[in-house]
């Protein structure tokens, strides 16, 4: 009867852990997350190395081999038996996480009693960072079931010492182990542990079989991996070749105590001329420099492992939670596990609890983090041990209440909301970084199920905002944000939308470099019969990227659509020659070429005089005549850019702008150091309110100009708009887009250039 009351509680709990999990699957596969994998995730190596084992790679071989393969193996297990099924995969995870809960009630009942297992299995059953990485193709969730089973099983030795207990332990810690090394800081108290209390009243005969029983299978159970490792990376191994870089990247005096950011490692060594040294020298060099201050880098990390950030490394749990409605709802403060662990462990120590291996499980967890960086996945394997403690805290209020201890009670509430207070969340310190909101809107780019520009822009202009908070100088333009407006810049045109006009223009301040943005402009103003401003912003495009032909093409059809003059084509026809690929193309751009240059010779003994004429009646301030002669001229100039600047001097002078910016456009399309001109044409925008093209111009400008004269006024002026166009505000320009328009646009998207990351 005890035995059947038992089975329904446990079969209870786990059916609660479960349908948490369950509810959160649902929301989960409603994300592009559920089974989109980028390749800049680490994920995307288990993900890989998983299917080439599925594929029949005996070494399960990815981009990145650096962890430890065994992940990859029970990945690839599956892949191979299911296919690459997500809902298999994750259905799994989720399933050893509520076993996780179901574990933990039963190892704080064994080590405590029923109200502090119940209490623990809260604890973990509703801990929501463990329940994200179940539903990720990561090691945390794996590596916390293992470490969970692994003790189970060690506290249940000391009933059930046979030679099949002995060895199932063995294997299960060898899984523990081989997922990610740093565990093996848990083995010598393992070994402690089984020789004190469980092999205690063993003869020595007896005990030299138990410890073959055990050590035998574990260590043999060491060589696949092993070999694996050593046949891919062609030397010794001990699983990860990724612990040196690990160690290295979290143990700098200048690391701030939490996150992964090899690039703070790299300006550490070369301001230090620490470059190419071996972790101890790494290490020793810094103690012997600045002791103190290496300390303080330890404390800090140690801080931050109690703290309730949760410390971004290849991605941010933070997001996770705001695509969820039931994870806001769940235990989200790691401090709130941090605060009450303390105190339990404390507690424990007073009344003198009898459970060395928990005091061990938790204090080896907590080193493997620290001993590296510490971020919120290399967590979770640890927490379950801190819950126990942090159960058995609020087990012993519990008995104070019940006993009328208030005073008690109320020194604990006291400690535990200063703890609690204490390891809160810093300010200053970044929960979602810029990458963060980046890759998310990429993910919802990648595959037609998932296509939606409004939450890809959304994202976008997150990204933006996070890089700006960083550093006002990360960059003058977002390539991803601009491809988005691009994007639907080019579905408006389709759909004769007057709406693109807005979008473009919107496009131009994100990234003004993008030489497509401004051909996509101009195919929309040609398409309004705007032929003027359609071949002014295919110029710009030239001008955004000098080796883009297409602009040039494009141009060369508006030309001759509109009968321009032979110089004004014979320009453009010598300059898209050279990046013609088609013979027979080229052939008769070459042919074109020769009949434009017939017509040119026939001008040639009167551009002298004319010429001569032209400047005179310049200087002369007599610009209408001026107008007539450069006119005349370059009606046939393919090769003199100073009678078109000239042109548009005295356009300038007649109030006419537009055809100044004509005769200027048209003098930088002919090869040659232009120079003045950029930075002329820079001012010129600036005046009239366009900041955008102030920069193009200015940026071009500074890469011709020899750094004199005007040069450093020109590059701080580049350097203080670029800053404000940088910092400008963004704002949405993407709403409510139906199923219908997502895949009309997804189709535009597959066939458009775009550049995203």
């Amino acid at each position: 009867m005890e035995q059947t009351r038992s089975l329904w509680v446990l079969s209870g709990l786990f059916l609660i852990a479960l349908a948490v999990r369950v509810i959160y699957f649902i929301e989960l596969s409603q994300i592009p997350y559920f089974d989109t994998v980028l390749p800049v995730y680490d994920h995307f190596n288990f993900d890989q190395g998983a299917l080439n084992f599925a594929a029949g790679d005996g070494l399960a071989q990815s981009p990145n081999n650096s962890y430890s393969p065994l992940y990859k193996y029970f990945l690839g297990s599956l892949y191979f038996l299911f296919g690459r099924n997500f809902y298999v995969i994750y259905g799994l995870q989720f399933t050893l996480g509520a076993v996780g809960a179901v574990l933990i009630f039963l190892i704080g009942k064994k080590l405590f009693d029923v109200p502090v297992g119940l209490l623990a299995f809260a604890g973990f059953a509703f801990y929501s960072t463990e329940i994200i990485y179940e539903g990720i193709i990561l090691r945390a969730a794996f590596i916390t079931f293992l470490g969970i089973l692994s003790f189970y099983m060690l506290i249940r030795l000391r009933e059930s010492t046979t030679p099949l207990m002995l060895t199932g332990c063995a294997l299960t810690l060898s899984l523990f182990f081989q997922s990610r090394p740093n565990t093996f800081l848990c083995l010598p108290f393992v070994i402690f542990y089984i020789h004190q209390y469980v092999f205690e009243t063993w003869d020595p005969q007896r005990r030299l079989k138990g410890w073959g029983m055990f050590l035998i299978p574990l260590l043999l159970s060491f060589i696949p991996l092993l070999v694996q490792c050593y046949l891919v990376h062609g030397r010794f191994v001990f699983f990860d070749s990724s612990g040196s870089t690990a160690f290295m990247a979290g143990n700098f005096i200048d690391y701030p105590g939490v996150g992964f950011d090899p690039s703070l490692l790299t300006l550490f060594q070369e301001k230090h001329q620490m470059e190419n040294l071996s972790p101890v020298s790494f290490i020793f060099q810094q103690v012997m420099s600045d002791p103190v201050g290496f300390l303080k880098m330890i404390g800090r990390k140690f801080y931050f492992y109690f703290n309730a950030l949760e410390g971004a490394s290849n991605l941010s749990i933070y997001l996770y939670l705001e695509n969820s409605r039931i994870l806001p709802f769940m235990i989200n403060q790691f401090s709130l596990f941090s605060a009450l662990g303390l105190m339990g462990i404390v507690l424990a120590l007073q009344k003198r609890e009898k459970i060395f291996l928990l005091y061990a499980f938790l204090a080896s967890l907590i080193l493997s983090v620290a001993i590296f960086h510490v971020v919120a996945r290399f967590r979770i394997p640890s927490a379950p041990f801190l819950i126990l403690f942090a159960a058995y805290a609020v087990g012993r209020a519990c008995t104070w209440w019940g006993q009328r201890q208030y005073k008690s009670i109320a020194v604990f509430t006291m400690v535990f909301l200063a703890l609690f207070y204490g390891l809160r969340a810093p300010e200053g310190y970044t929960k979602v970084r810029y990458v963060d909101y980046c890759n998310w809107s990429t993910a919802y780019l990648q595959e037609e199920k998932w296509f939606d520009v409004d939450k890809a822009e959304t994202y976008a202009i997150q990204c933006v905002e996070a890089k700006r908070q960083l550093s006002s100088d990360l960059g003058v333009t977002n390539a991803s944000l601009a491809s988005i407006y691009k994007l639907y810049g080019a579905y408006l045109i389709q759909q004769q939308d007057e709406t693109a006009d807005k979008i473009l223009q919107h496009a131009f301040s994100v990234d003004p470099f993008d030489s497509e943005l401004y051909r996509m402009y101009s195919d929309f103003q040609a398409g309004r019969n705007e032929t003027r401003s359609a071949i002014r912003h295919l110029q710009i495009s030239r001008v955004a990227n000098k080796n883009d032909a297409v602009p040039l093409k494009t141009l060369i059809q508006l030309y001759y659509k509109n009968d321009s003059d032979p110089g004004r084509l014979l320009v453009v026809l010598k300059t898209v020659l050279p990046a013609e690929k088609d013979p027979g193309i080229a052939q008769k751009v070459k042919d074109e070429i020769h009949r434009l240059e017939g017509l040119l010779a026939t001008k040639k003994d009167g551009v002298k005089s004319s010429t001569a004429k032209a400047r005179k009646y310049l200087s002369e301030g007599k610009w209408q005549a001026a107008l007539d002669e450069y006119e005349k001229l370059n009606a046939f100039n393919a090769s003199d850019a100073r009678l078109l600047i000239e042109q548009g001097v005295v356009y300038e002078n007649l109030n006419d702008e537009e055809k100044a910016l004509d005769s200027f456009y048209d003098a930088l399309l002919i090869p040659g150091d232009h120079s003045e001109l950029n930075k002329n044409l820079g001012n010129y925008y600036l005046s009239a309110g366009n900041p955008v093209l102030a920069m193009l111009h200015w940026t071009r400008y500074l890469e011709t100009s020899p750094k004199e004269d005007e040069y450093l006024p020109v590059q701080e002026r580049l350097k203080f708009y670029s800053q404000q166009v940088r910092m400008k505000s963004l704002s949405k320009h993407i709403f409510g887009l139906s199923d219908e328009q997502n895949r009309h646009l997804y189709k535009i998207y597959r066939n458009m250039k775009v550049e995203l990351g």
